[in-house]
């Protein structure tokens, strides 16, 4: 048995959405990775929490009324276990899946934290506004194009001022300057968005 492997087909098998599961766990990683290019971040540890942070939101593992970061980090905590993975690195897996959504305070090891940037990184700027617009008719939160609008104004206000790392919130910068870009052209070729 390969513990990345089976992580993978978990995930190709939840029932995510393209925006948001495996391409969106390699975004991210990868995002992590070039964000902490001066750091010796533990690269196992980072990765097994960039790929197993959200799976407990996807269809296949998500329950109701449980708040999908503490799902993932029972499903997590289940498949490392099942590989005897070393008590320690574990606890640093389960605190970066903790703490990866943009409400939770930039804290723990580098690993949480750049996870926790990357993760806010990936939902602004031109991804986070292709995710956005993917997401039409499959988030209770976005079933029109207006409310989609209404988001990446929502996400281009507020998610970059959560971003904690130096690198991060450069990065922050030029993403939200593209969702900006994007409604001020929106917005023109609609009419206010009247015609959209």
């Amino acid at each position: 048995m390969d513990l990345n492997q089976d992580i993978m087909k978990l995930i190709m098998n939840s029932g995510a959405h393209p925006a948001l599961g495996w391409k969106h766990c390699q975004r991210v990683f990868y995002l992590a990775k070039e964000l902490a290019q001066q750091y010796t971040l533990d690269e196992e540890i980072l990765y097994l929490a960039c790929m197993l942070h959200d799976i407990g939101k996807y269809p296949g593992y998500a329950l109701p009324n449980i708040d999908h970061v503490l799902r993932s980090k029972g499903i997590a905590s289940n498949i490392l276990k099942k590989y005897s993975y070393e008590q320690s690195k574990l606890n640093k897996v389960l605190d970066a899946i903790e703490s990866h959504m943009y409400y939770s305070e930039p804290q723990g090891t580098e690993e949480a934290i750049y996870l926790r940037d990357a993760n806010i990184l990936d939902s602004i700027g031109n991804i986070g506004i292709m995710k956005i617009f993917s997401l039409i008719g499959h988030d209770e939160l976005i079933e029109t194009p207006e409310e989609a609008i209404a988001r990446v104004q929502t996400f281009a206000d507020a998610l970059p001022k959560k971003v904690s790392t130096k690198n991060g919130k450069r990065i922050a910068l030029k993403r939200r300057e593209e969702m900006m870009r994007f409604l001020g052209g929106i917005r023109k070729q609609t009419s206010e968005y009247a015609w959209v």
